[in-house]
């Protein structure tokens, strides 16, 4: 078959309901209201948990460095702050990167989908992956050939969490009580020689 080559930007998605955050023990990750995923490194202790729970492979550690910092795209939040567009937005000077309200950009998305028969693959991929991404992407190659992951599904990732973790009391309640009861049927056992 024929190599297909694209240059695509390895960068964080920015999820909806983001699993780099709900991992995070110390709340070094954040989801700001106005959707970027922020990183506070004087908050991070080091444990790279936000690396294994994200889908797409973004958070990245600095093991050469002797105070390491996990490194993501953070959506150029402070000059979001400003007004600014972020700086690959502004960078892009073929209109392939786009910014502004999910619902509008989900829109564009669409109405270039549908006026390009057989140019995209018809499928926006963020809109339903994992819950929902702040950054869409469109691509004219099934984008398992771009590195992305297929098979996410759309329920949010921290969701499987917390049915995991609402498991938990009833499982330690458990455990006491077995444990419990076997201590006085030892105990029983002992005093009865």
């Amino acid at each position: 078959g024929e190599k297909v080559k694209r240059h695509i930007r390895e960068q964080c998605f920015h999820c909806l309901d983001p699993a780099c955050v709900s991992a995070c023990l110390v709340g070094a990750l954040e989801k700001t209201p106005a959707g970027p995923v922020i990183y506070d490194g004087s908050k991070c202790m080091g444990c790279r948990y936000c690396m294994i729970a994200c889908p797409f492979n973004i958070p990245k550690y600095q093991w050469d460095n002797p105070f390491p910092l996990v490194r993501k795209c953070i959506f150029c939040f402070e000059r979001l702050e400003e007004g600014k567009a972020p700086a690959c937005v502004d960078a892009c000077q073929q209109g392939a990167t786009l910014f502004g309200p999910r619902s509008e950009l989900l829109a564009e998305a669409e109405r270039r989908i549908a006026s390009h028969p057989g140019q995209y693959v018809e499928h926006i991929y963020g809109m339903e992956e994992v819950g929902g991404t702040s950054f869409l992407f469109l691509s004219d190659v099934p984008f398992e050939v771009l590195g992305f992951p297929t098979d996410l599904g759309t329920e949010p990732l921290p969701n499987h969490t917390w049915k995991a973790l609402s498991k938990i009391p009833a499982v330690v309640l458990g455990g006491a009580a077995f444990l419990g009861a076997a201590y006085h049927l030892n105990k029983d056992r002992g005093e009865g020689k």
